[in-house]
């Protein structure tokens, strides 16, 4: 070899060197991010979950949803939850849940009119399988799950 070819050489090393290394570590960056985007989007869907169809917005001071922030528009009941990791890697998700509409200690949704005092059964909690139809009424969807403990209607199993 000989001297030019090696300074050539040397130069086009030195300059793509960290081209190089940067192109190297994508893979890694990658991976953390989705890491990231992970636990926020479990943590965003969790919440929603936990929301949907419930009477008011559970507390989003729990470590179970640190960084989470919720609103809700009280009119029709949508509410939305933006959970957020902070960092070099950081992600942010957003995911929407509707509320049970609550007016004078009674559930009520626009355009549907209720039949008063029959609650769901646990078997059909809101009525769409074949309970509304056989017995010819609307009955009053009830959240089960956490909420279960405010339920006061019969049960029919």
């Amino acid at each position: 070899m000989n001297i030019v070819s090696v300074t050539v050489t040397g130069a086009l090393m030195g300059m793509l060197s960290p081209v190089v290394a940067n192109m190297s570590i994508q893979p890694f960056i990658a991976q953390k991010r989705a890491v990231n985007f992970g636990i926020v989007e479990s943590q965003a869907v969790a919440y929603a979950a936990l929301s949907e169809g419930a009477p008011a917005l559970p507390p989003t001071n729990t470590t179970q949803f640190n960084g989470c922030t919720s609103n809700s528009d009280v009119t029709t009941g949508a509410g939305s939850v933006t959970c957020t990791l902070t960092g070099k890697f950081g992600a942010s998700v957003t995911r929407s849940f509707r509320l049970a509409q609550l007016q004078g200690g009674t559930l009520t949704t626009p355009n549907i009119n209720y039949t008063p005092g029959v609650f769901c059964p646990l078997w059909d909690a809101w009525g769409i399988i074949n309970y509304n139809d056989s017995h010819n009424v609307v009955c009053i969807p009830v959240p089960y799950g956490p909420w279960a403990s405010t339920y006061t209607g019969e049960i029919l199993w």
